[in-house]
């Protein structure tokens, strides 16, 4: 079983140092925001290290300013669409910079609040107060991915703070972003708002050798056809939220994860599937991987039929094709009943014509740490 691993992205803000403990804000000279990457380690697998241009070189950042003396008012500091935050190189880039430049807040009593997505098919809509976003009657293609990363809070020319030592799982004794936060960075941590799903097929054994004349054999000529997944969604809203930690005196930045999930919309019209080639021992791909929409798989059903060609020394003697239909939630010793964000899931089909049993391997595998499901026997004269 391969393994797959979430690929998380750290959009890092930085600040040139200022040398002085009292400081005088009317003096202060302008202070470039910049975007840096910062690699981290994923809580639950401390040996690897990734960064967001894995998967993307762009991402948007929409970023609201509280303003000393403004009141209650907030200010688009990207503008009222946010900006396109770009990799400088898009193999290892140094950083990720805005159209333009953009610079801080003097007033140590001004804030600003960053919520940072990627959606290569659409946008959320997100609120003033950072507390909410939501993609609406989104429809989900196979290639589309999106993303969502945790708010950050209350950020301006914040000197210290214990949290970015210690976020995402750094090991013990190690540093993932120091104890300047400007310098060293806003910490922006994106989680996938989709699944993946993959299905793969193989026959195992295609031949056998007669036991009275071994330079014979018996042959198996298998497809998988008409293959399909019933009742299920590709589209549906994602509505998040947050909660806003207590601003603190003096001002220190803090992030926040959001909350949520999908709720499905239309019509279930399921996934269909390409006839097979003939299956060899190995394992193909009946369903590349692609994305599909969180769900639930209350009434899901994998359906097939199977074609069989049975030969003895090459001439055929028979032919059968079998409907196959097992219901996705009752596969396995822990079903997996729904499909969640921030998954990959893996169905096998091993089909066996020797012995007339069609073997359901699904796994399920978390886009940072993986889990195999264990092996379900479907006979098909069961079916």
């Amino acid at each position: 079983m391969k393994k797959y691993f979430v690929f998380l992205g750290i959009a890092a803000l930085t600040l040139a140092a200022c040398t002085k403990t009292e400081i005088d804000e009317t003096a202060i000279p302008d202070q470039k925001i910049e975007f840096n990457v910062a690699s981290y380690v994923p809580q639950t697998r401390a040996d690897n290290y990734v960064s967001l241009v894995k998967e993307t070189t762009t991402f948007s950042t929409m970023a609201y300013l509280h303003a000393e003396g403004m009141g209650t008012t907030v200010q688009d500091y990207f503008g009222a669409t946010g900006e396109t935050i770009t990799a400088n190189d898009n193999t290892n880039p140094s950083a990720w910079l805005p159209s333009h430049d953009y610079y801080w807040p003097k007033s140590k009593k001004s804030y600003i609040n960053f919520v940072s997505w990627y959606d290569n098919g659409g946008k959320p809509t997100i609120d003033k107060t950072a507390k909410t976003m939501t993609w609406s009657e989104r429809t989900i293609a196979t290639t589309d991915n999106i993303m969502f990363a945790d708010v950050a809070w209350h950020y301006n020319t914040n000197t210290t703070s214990t949290e970015n030592n210690t976020m995402f799982g750094a090991p013990e004794g190690t540093t993932v972003f120091g104890q300047n936060q400007v310098k060293a960075g806003v910490p922006t941590l994106f989680h996938h708002a989709l699944s993946k799903l993959q299905l793969q097929a193989q026959c195992n054994p295609v031949e056998k050798a007669d036991s009275k004349d071994a330079s014979k054999k018996t042959t198996w000529d298998v497809t998988l056809e008409n293959i399909k997944i019933t009742d299920t969604y590709n589209a549906g809203t994602l509505a998040l939220t947050v909660t806003e930690p207590t601003l603190p005196d003096p001002i220190v930045g803090k992030t926040s994860p959001w909350t949520g999930s999908w709720a499905t919309s239309g019509t279930a019209s399921g996934i269909t599937m390409a006839n097979t080639s003939t299956l060899t021992t190995e394992l193909v791909d009946v369903l590349a991987e692609q994305s599909v929409l969180p769900q639930s798989l209350a009434n899901a059903k994998l359906k097939f039929d199977l074609h069989i060609i049975t030969k003895f020394a090459g001439t055929q003697y028979s032919e059968e094709i079998i409907p196959v239909e097992v219901a996705l939630n009752t596969l396995g010793t822990t079903h997996i009943t729904e499909w969640k964000m921030n998954y990959k899931y893996l169905y096998k089909i091993i089909v066996n014509p020797e012995t007339t049993t069609v073997k359901f391997d699904p796994a399920v595998i978390e886009w940072v740490e993986d889990t195999n499901a264990p092996t379900y026997n479907v006979p098909t004269g069961q079916i």
